[in-house]
């Protein structure tokens, strides 16, 4: 290249004032700028997250509030209008509401008072779009509306318990307590070598405990540690040997076959009594124990 050549190039190239001559027609320190800007932008962005995160974690009795991550990739996608602002609104807070109300029902103790269908059936409208929006004046009317209607939802729900322990669907009539009844499908019977109790099993046996603690005065106990667990722990913690043994609860004792069915006995006669009483009301044409 010619010296002439190299002449004319050089003044056909405008250098930028503030990135002097390194760096031709580009304005670097409005770019250096920008991007110091845009970082201080995102980590601050990342503290007000990581801030909601433990906010509505501790709203929710929780120690992790899940499924945020998922709504901030989702939310920086090229549509930036109203609308998409407001279906990201309205997915945090239904996630939020949803965690909320579980506490609120924990806490104050109405799940205790369902049954597991009565369970389900909440938890049914907490994932619908019907789930209501937690407001104090929301909170206040739901759980006047509970509180007013708790006497019947507890009797509700040993009526569903029974519909699944002690019916006659002939007639579609329960039939009422008596010293002892059989329910099938409690265990799984692995070709002989082990035994487990099924998840729906422990369901039902806990369903079935319920109204005697609550009858009782009683806490209902955490499923952790609820008959349901307990049987299922005695079962695989004494293998096939626990099997047609006694495992002795607060209210009954439960007696589970090779053939998956269960032997159930109350030891409280008081108790079941008052637990017939509540069929009869619902039920006056009752039938008598089956066993």
């Amino acid at each position: 290249m010619t010296q002439t050549t190299t002449r004319a190039l050089s003044a056909d190239v405008q250098t930028h004032g503030d990135a002097g001559d390194i760096i031709p027609s580009v304005p670097v320190g409005r770019i250096v700028a920008q991007r110091n800007s845009g970082v201080t932008a995102f980590l601050e962005g990342v503290a007000l997250i990581r801030e909601a995160q433990t906010t509505l974690a501790e709203a929710s009795g929780r120690s992790w509030f899940a499924g945020l991550s998922q709504i901030v990739e989702s939310s920086l996608c090229s549509d930036r209008s109203e609308q998409r602002n407001a279906a990201i609104r309205r997915r945090i807070c239904r996630i939020a509401d949803r965690d909320i109300w579980t506490r609120l029902m924990n806490e104050t103790g109405m799940f205790t008072l369902m049954s597991e269908a009565q369970r389900k059936q909440w938890d049914t409208q907490l994932y619908s779009d019907d789930c209501p929006e937690i407001s104090l004046d929301n909170v206040i009317a739901t759980f006047r509306a509970l509180n007013a209607s708790k006497g019947a939802t507890f009797e509700q729900g040993v009526i569903d318990v029974f519909r699944n322990l002690s019916w006659d669907y002939k007639t579609n009539t329960p039939c009422l307590l008596g010293k002892r009844i059989i329910i099938d499908g409690v265990l799984d019977n692995h070709r002989g070598l082990y035994f487990s109790v099924r998840t729906y099993a422990q369901s039902r046996i806990n369903d079935l405990a319920r109204p005697f603690w609550i009858l009782d005065g009683k806490n209902v106990p955490d499923f952790r540690v609820s008959e349901g667990a307990g049987l299922s722990e005695f079962i695989s913690r004494g293998g096939a040997n626990s099997v047609g043994e006694v495992f002795t609860c607060e209210y009954f004792t439960i007696r589970a076959y090779k053939k998956g069915s269960a032997h159930i006995t109350f030891t409280r006669p008081d108790l079941v009594e008052k637990v017939n009483d509540i069929i009869a009301r619902h039920y006056p044409g009752a039938l008598p124990p089956k066993v």
